[in-house]
């Protein structure tokens, strides 16, 4: 049976095996700035996860939203996230 998430952009639940993982990593500019939200493509990155459909409108969804630093339990950045690499243009 494949483990089920929860989508954080739609708050649908998504089989692990189709969606999209991101994770934290620490902040390049300064020990002050807030985490950044980066793609977890090999689902190998430590520490909590957030969950995402592979489409442009649940990611546009949990920006609107906020719901990065709800997943993360803390204010992060998801700036450095890149649309195009992961779900494409299609979404």
């Amino acid at each position: 049976m494949v483990p089920v998430r929860t989508c954080i952009g739609c708050r649908r639940a998504v089989a692990q095996d189709t969606a999209i993982r991101l994770a934290l990593t620490a902040a390049q500019t300064a020990e002050t700035a807030p985490p950044l939200v980066v793609w977890d493509t090999d689902r190998a990155l430590p520490g909590r996860g957030a969950w995402l459909h592979p489409q442009r409108e649940c990611l546009e969804t949990a920006l609107k939203r906020k719901a990065f630093n709800r997943a993360f339990r803390r204010k992060v950045d998801p700036s450095a996230l890149d649309l195009h690499d992961i779900i494409g243009t299609d979404g």
